[in-house]
């Protein structure tokens, strides 16, 4: 049987669903978003603590490669140049490393203390005496100032060389130290 034309104008349209909206997210998703932010801060507290720890190295190892080439352009005596390598190595154990009782080592204690870093650097213990010599009291012997031999010097010259190229060496070998305690 047909259907009168006026009974179905009395049906009303048919209605789709709302399309659901992307606001408010699912629990899932607030909690993936939740989890990605934490690990985004955790990230970057982490590499913001790894370059803070590692820069006083960095600017050591910067230090001792300008050095060097001061050395190697006599721009600096070798005495000098001991006395500046002296120096950096004690700001690097103090800054870096936070061994604030160096600060007012000298002579043997200072070697000591200096052959106790080079030998936890790995280094060979013929090369770390030499240069825990060239680095503690040796500066300070009349003999081994400029002007007192005339081999003494080119010697000095060539010893302050291998000390620069050992402890560029040692410097890229180690680790940024944990912060001190």
């Amino acid at each position: 049987m047909p259907v009168p034309p006026e009974v179905l104008s009395e049906l009303r349209d048919l209605h789709l669903p709302e399309i659901p909206s992307w606001w408010p997210p699912a629990p899932g998703w607030w909690l993936l978003m939740i989890f990605g932010i934490a690990l985004g801060c955790w990230l970057v507290f982490v590499v913001r603590r790894r370059v803070r720890r590692g820069r006083p190295l960095r600017q050591a190892l910067s230090e001792l490669g300008e050095l060097n080439q001061a050395l190697a352009f006599k721009r600096l005596t070798p005495m000098r140049y001991l006395d500046r390598v002296n120096a950096l190595l004690k700001r690097l154990l103090i800054h870096a490393y936070g061994a604030q009782e160096v600060a007012e080592l000298s002579s043997d204690a200072w070697a000591r203390t200096l052959g106790q870093f080079l030998h936890r650097c790995s280094k060979p213990d013929a090369a770390q005496r030499i240069e825990t010599s060239l680095l503690g009291e040796f500066r300070y012997r009349p003999y081994s100032h400029q002007g007192s031999e005339p081999g003494l010097d080119q010697n000095l010259q060539s010893a302050c060389e291998r000390l620069g190229a050992n402890l560029e060496r040692v410097f890229r070998a180690l680790n940024p130290p944990e912060a001190p305690a």
